[in-house]
């Protein structure tokens, strides 16, 4: 009978041994997890302020583009407007 109390016993204490490991191991996955998680959000975070910089560069080239080309009409106005003048007052 001591022999099959000593195998019990010691079945008892590999079980715990067991559940403590899966305990650890449980908990080391989850705190990898929780890290993944805090790197991944922190990525977002960064990547949302990248592409809210990039809109507003965009919108500010945009503005310079359409100023650029106003410029132009203006300037090609201009020219003819002055040619025109030119035109009246010394006409050839």
């Amino acid at each position: 009978m001591k022999l099959q109390e000593i195998h019990l016993k010691l079945m008892d204490q590999n079980l715990k041994c067991l559940s403590t490991a899966e305990e650890k191991c449980s908990q080391k996955k989850k705190n990898k997890s929780e890290e993944e998680i805090k790197i991944l959000t922190e990525r977002l975070k960064e990547a949302e302020t990248c592409a809210e910089f990039a809109e507003k560069s965009v919108a500010k080239l945009e503005k310079t583009v359409d100023l650029e080309y106003k410029l132009k009409c203006t300037k090609e106005e201009h020219f003819c407007t002055q040619r025109m003048l030119d035109q009246t007052v010394c006409p050839e």
